[in-house]
């Protein structure tokens, strides 16, 4: 009677350090501690049975009557071993599923630490994406720097052009015109 108590607070033990631990399977663990509870209820009710039956057996005289009893008792001691082996089995697994829970933690907080360093990563070439097109764009500012030009009356772009060593078009393009027309007065931007 003593080692079926003794088991069971160990078990109980078990099961509240398992009840106890919280992850993302809480629901597994919540239903384990369940289960945990209507065995312990249950091997409660077991032990309430056989105690009173003993007590039974120790006030009626020896008769048929004891045997039958005798033989509840041996029915009800198999019950409850059983119970304590299935207590068993529940805490391994429930210390199986802590385990599991505890690895997947450890898996996905790896995880998260790549992934912050590799958007870090990713930051940095964004940032040097960005300095690498303002360095781009002044070296284009700088290369095409202009001077400016008035034109003169009898002046056409043609005339204006040979005279600064460039092309008609690259004139109508730096000062956004349509066509050849130019007016005297108008001040016209030159590629250096």
């Amino acid at each position: 009677m003593i080692r079926y108590l003794f088991s069971f607070l160990l078990l109980a033990g078990c099961a509240t350090h398992v009840a106890t631990n919280s992850g993302p399977n809480r629901n597994t663990l919540e239903e384990v501690r369940i289960a945990l509870i209507d065995v312990r209820q249950a091997y409660s009710a077991q032990q309430m049975e056989l105690q009173l039956l003993e007590e039974k057996v120790n006030k009626v005289k020896p008769s048929t009557q004891n045997t039958s009893i005798e033989t509840r008792i041996s029915q009800l001691e198999r019950m409850l071993d059983r119970i304590e082996t299935d207590l068993r089995q529940l805490g391994t697994h429930a210390n199986q599923t802590s385990q599991s829970l505890v690895q997947y933690r450890n898996q996905i907080n790896t995880l998260e630490t790549q992934l912050k360093n590799h958007n870090n990563r990713l930051d940095e070439v964004v940032k040097l994406k960005s300095t690498l097109n303002s360095i781009s764009q002044s070296l284009n500012t700088s290369h095409l720097s202009t001077k400016t030009h008035k034109v003169s009356s009898g002046e056409s772009l043609e005339k204006i052009a040979r005279r600064y060593d460039t092309n008609v078009e690259a004139l109508k393009k730096l000062n956004a015109l349509k066509n050849n027309t130019i007016f005297p007065g108008q001040e016209l931007k030159i590629p250096e």
